[in-house]
């Protein structure tokens, strides 16, 4: 899977990991919030397992404003939307899709802090070895155990699993605005 699976995802090989999933939104485009610029770039670094930066350069993204969300065109990617919720205290699930995020929804969480965003994307049987480390299952946030995908039917079970990750797990990729 690729270490870019956000802003960064490439459509067909993140849209059929195991992700966390919903079959119907569980936010609307007009809940959506846009915190970056029209036209806002970002470079996007790959964090390893530590927190730190590969050494494999940043991909450049640009973000587009469209309606409630954003079009994400990465350097060498097909563009996909995205729709953030602010959550507070610089939180933000973010819904991405290839065509419209009310579609085939795909979740992950972001963290603004004053320099950098950075992205929390998980894939489903990692977060279940993080759960269980921490001595919780994936049905503590109402999870069905689940073959690939962790699939959600409520906003508020989904926004505890990623809080969860937030807490106890790293983040993926860290962005930074380019000039």
């Amino acid at each position: 899977m690729s270490i870019m699976r956000w802003l960064i995802l490439t459509s067909t090989t993140l849209l059929l990991s195991g992700c966390f999933i919903s079959d119907k939104p569980l936010f609307s485009p007009a809940d959506a919030e846009q915190p970056l610029a029209d036209g806002t770039k970002l470079a996007a670094f790959a964090l390893d397992s530590d927190g730190k930066r590969k050494e494999d350069g940043p991909q450049t993204v640009t973000l587009k404003h469209i309606e409630n969300g954003y079009l994400v065109s990465p350097s060498d990617d097909e563009p996909f939307r995205v729709l953030f919720d602010d959550i507070g205290d610089g939180y933000f699930i973010g819904v991405a899709s290839n065509e419209d995020p009310t579609k085939s929804p795909l979740y992950g969480l972001l963290h603004q802090t004053d320099t950098s965003w950075f992205a929390y994307l998980p894939v489903c049987s990692d977060f279940r070895d993080l759960a269980k480390a921490q001595g919780k299952s994936l049905k503590d946030f109402h999870i069905a155990d689940a073959e690939s995908d962790c699939r959600f039917t409520s906003y508020e079970d989904l926004k505890s699993a990623l809080m969860f990750l937030a807490a106890h797990g790293k983040p993926s990729t860290e962005y930074v605005t380019v000039d």
